[in-house]
């Protein structure tokens, strides 16, 4: 049996069938905004979306994976657009197709700068474009199959068709591991110069302010992680969008017998470039920022977890109000439960949505920070057990789309589209 680590939940590979490990986050009848647009389900397969943008409220992109419960195991791509009345399944070209199954790469980030211009990345090495009514298959610089050199992409960012940034790790061939920022300037990909942290590192969280204005958090280890590094390489070409949010406590643990990990805050501007932030949150050595969101005006928030008296982690933001940071845990009781914020969101009222993952219990929870205050907030997605993976504000709405899998009996599961406020139009 191997179990590999996606998205927020175990997926347990056993004889070629694929169920949802543990106990999700219960799906629980209440009165809430959160509430199921659509399940898909392939017949055979479990399906599962591990990403999600919107560029209007007629323009969303969904994409995931799906895998046989018989026989391979082997992730088919998914990808279905909203079109302001329906999800339509997306086929692509028969060529880009057969490579993608031929790699069994799984799709992770998705960004649309609009409805012609999307970019989809992997779980090795390659994007997908849409470019007009065009998709094509490419390579990120940095990669290459000759030398067993590896990108793997966490965030994206696509401010347009000629500016859009990809983000996560780079691990060379001897397993070297550091952060990794590439731009696309419409013609192509440019590597861009990331400060390294001593013996490495990766970009855990992205959070842009405007297209002139983009923060970042870089993840350290000490001394590089080979063995390490190499299994997150693995699991990243097997699961589908074995984030760097869940990739963080594999290499921190790897490192932690002779080392501590290090994390620092960058700022890119066009006239800087990448740099550490001026001022730096006020982090322990154990505090984790895995996340991040940012609101026009400047104001930035990274989310992650805190070491807490119980043995376990609490939900932790760092906040930058345009002048000073300010760090705090999320209320609630310190349990031995080791929960961490691994997505962020805009609610589009000047507030956030932000998901929380028990890794010790598979669980979730989706909390609200309105005004000053963060609580948690309840969904009706039904009586199976259920997991979101991404958030997205629908530009110019209060609306926010969410994408993940919901439990269907046994061993199935159905990818899940979830939406809170208005269904956009």
């Amino acid at each position: 049996m191997i179990k590999v680590a996606a998205g927020r939940a175990a997926i347990v590979l056993a004889g070629g069938a694929l169920t949802l490990a543990g106990g999700l986050a219960p799906a629980r009848a209440a009165s809430s905004a959160w509430r199921t647009d659509m399940t898909f389900a392939v017949r055979g397969d479990v399906s599962r979306f591990t990403d999600i943008a919107a560029s209007s409220p007629a323009d969303a992109w969904a994409i995931g994976f799906a895998v046989k419960t018989k026989g391979t195991s082997v992730p088919q791509p998914i990808i279905r657009h909203w079109t302001g009345r329906t999800w339509r399944l997306v086929a692509l070209p028969a060529k880009i197709g057969r490579e993608l199954a031929r790699q069994g790469a799984a799709l992770s980030v998705v960004s649309a700068a609009s409805a012609s211009n999307v970019f989809i990345f992997d779980s090795a090495d390659d994007y997908l474009r849409l470019h007009g009514s065009r998709w094509s298959l490419g390579e990120l610089p940095g990669a290459s199959q000759k030398s067993g050199a590896l990108v793997l992409i966490d965030a994206s960012e696509a401010f347009s068709a000629t500016d859009v940034w990809a983000f996560g790790l780079r691990i060379s061939a001897s397993g070297m591991a550091a952060p990794y920022a590439a731009q696309y300037s419409g013609r192509k990909w440019s590597r861009v110069t990331v400060p390294v942290l001593p013996g490495g590192g990766l970009i855990t969280a992205v959070a842009a302010v405007s297209r002139g204005d983009i923060w970042a958090v870089e993840l350290g280890f000490l001394p590089p992680p080979l063995a390490a590094a190499r299994a997150v390489a693995e699991r990243w070409a097997v699961a589908a969008s074995p984030a760097a949010r869940l990739a963080v406590a594999r290499l921190r643990a790897a490192a932690s017998d002779s080392g501590a990990a290090s994390q620092v805050v960058l700022r890119w501007t066009a006239k800087t470039g990448w740099r550490d932030a001026a001022q730096q949150p006020r982090l322990t050595a154990t505090d984790q920022l895995v996340s991040g969101v940012a609101q026009p005006g400047g104001h930035v928030w990274f989310g992650g977890s805190a070491d807490n008296s119980a043995n376990g982690t609490s939900p932790l933001t760092a906040e930058w109000n345009g002048s000073s940071w300010s760090v705090s845990d999320l209320p609630g009781k310190a349990s031995s439960a080791n929960w961490q914020l691994t997505t962020m969101a805009p609610d589009g009222t000047g507030g956030i949505w932000a998901l929380a993952d028990d890794s010790n219990n598979d669980a979730e929870r989706i909390w609200h920070l309105h005004g000053a205050s963060w609580s948690q907030a309840k969904a009706a997605f039904g009586k199976h057990p259920w997991v979101l993976e991404a958030l997205a504000l629908v530009p110019r709405t209060h609306s926010v789309w969410a994408a993940g899998v919901v439990q269907e009996g046994k061993s199935g599961a159905d990818g899940l589209i979830a939406v809170d406020g208005a269904l956009p139009r």
